[in-house]
């Protein structure tokens, strides 16, 4: 019973006071040993190297597909937390998609809007649609790969779900800032705290995430930037905004060269950061995948837009005779609006300087009763929040 008593008394909530930097360089220090994954073909500064050509040879074989897929799974979640794979792409797949992404950008103009940097990048938000859109030939070539599909079966499971922003990092491109990524990541630390250290842990599993280098990344051009087994350490998505991880990322970060067909994969949890490209005239193109859980669904589809426009009124009537505390109010719009920002529209919803993300439909709606706007007004402003997101 005691034992009991000491187990339920467990901290469950965090908050950035709980940060021990002590404990990040502990779990830090760890060294990979290639011996420990013998499908890789070496380690360079602590990330497995693995080679497409030697893993080509387990497709179609299920025992040897399930060992590859169970070390992969290992990097990821109790090893160094990242990989690179040789040669993943053949150069004319990449050529084939390059050539896509040049029509792409000139469409829609050199915008740069990235979520953790600012500089002279390009970013083709959703390109996984508009590829499809433009070449469907191209998206078969491209996303037929096999190593593609186990890689993310050896996170995600069957049936992931897959999106990929294109970032074009241009001469003088700046380092992105170090952090981790969806879905914890992109909430602000208030939100954070807010979670059980389940739901950290659990963010961990929801997301892979990739990159296919569409160019040779040499040192000086800024490829990924990554410290190892920092997965590991729970508190990691109410660290990363401190200036004290910032410095310690920065005094042990590490980064591999990679070759046009490489790709990249890692926790998403992983401290990571793409880097400054310092060169004066090379262009690095990199197709950054995110491969997603499928399990991310509710089990029916609510027409939140039904509910809300036939509720308003009421709780407008509510808010205006202070009959129900803004308290109960909130816990009405919890269930009875979408609160979550994705999925987007990247192209048209942009973050804010201090937000990661755009505002959700809780939040107008919440906003909209504080500031007393009529069901007329409040229609008008959900449906240009409604177009803004989900309009291709």
């Amino acid at each position: 019973m005691k034992e009991e008593a000491v187990k339920i008394n467990q901290q469950v909530y965090f908050s950035q006071s709980d940060i021990d930097y002590d404990d990040l360089a502990k779990i830090c220090s760890q060294k990979t040993l290639q011996e420990d994954y013998p499908f890789a073909d070496s380690v360079s500064n602590n990330v497995v190297i693995y080679d497409a050509n030697y893993l080509e040879s387990f497709i179609g074989d299920s025992e040897n597909e399930l060992r590859l897929k169970t070390e992969l799974h290992q990097v990821l979640e109790g090893g160094p937390g990242v990989f690179v794979i040789r040669n993943l792409y053949r150069h004319d797949a990449i050529d084939q998609s390059n050539n896509i992404f040049e029509k792409i950008v000139e469409s829609e103009g050199n915008t740069s809007n990235d979520h953790f940097a600012s500089g002279t990048n390009t970013r083709i938000w959703n390109a996984f649609q508009k590829v499809a859109l433009e070449d469907p030939n191209a998206f078969i070539s491209y996303y037929s790969n096999n190593l593609l599909k186990l890689v993310a079966e050896s996170w995600c499971g069957p049936n992931s779900q897959m999106t990929a922003q294109v970032n074009i990092v241009r001469p003088g491109g700046e380092m992105q800032k170090p952090h981790r990524d969806y879905h914890l990541g992109f909430q602000e630390n208030q939100i954070v705290e807010l979670f059980p250290i389940s739901a950290h842990r659990l963010s961990n599993y929801l997301t892979l995430q990739g990159g296919v280098a569409h160019t040779d990344m040499p040192l000086a051009s800024g490829p990924t930037m990554v410290l190892p087994y920092s997965q590991q350490y729970e508190l990691g998505y109410l660290a990363w905004r401190d200036n004290a991880c910032t410095d310690f990322f920065n005094d042990n970060a590490v980064q591999n060269q990679m070759n046009k067909g490489d790709g990249i994969f890692f926790n998403p949890a992983l401290l990571h950061g793409a880097g400054s490209n310092t060169t004066k005239d090379f262009h690095r193109i990199g197709n950054l995948l995110q491969i997603s859980s499928p399990f991310g669904k509710t089990m029916e589809r609510i027409d939140y837009l039904k509910i809300i426009n036939r509720i308003y009124p009421l709780l407008l009537e509510h808010s205006i005779n202070k009959t129900l505390s803004e308290k109960l109010i909130e816990n009405v719009l919890v269930c009875a609006t979408d609160g979550y920002a994705f999925p987007t529209n990247l192209d048209n919803d942009k973050n804010s300087n201090s937000k990661l993300q755009g505002m959700t439909m809780f939040e107008l709606t919440k906003q909209s009763l504080l500031d007393l706007v009529n069901l007329e007004n409040f229609s008008l402003k959900l449906l240009e929040h409604q177009k803004i997101r989900f309009t291709n």
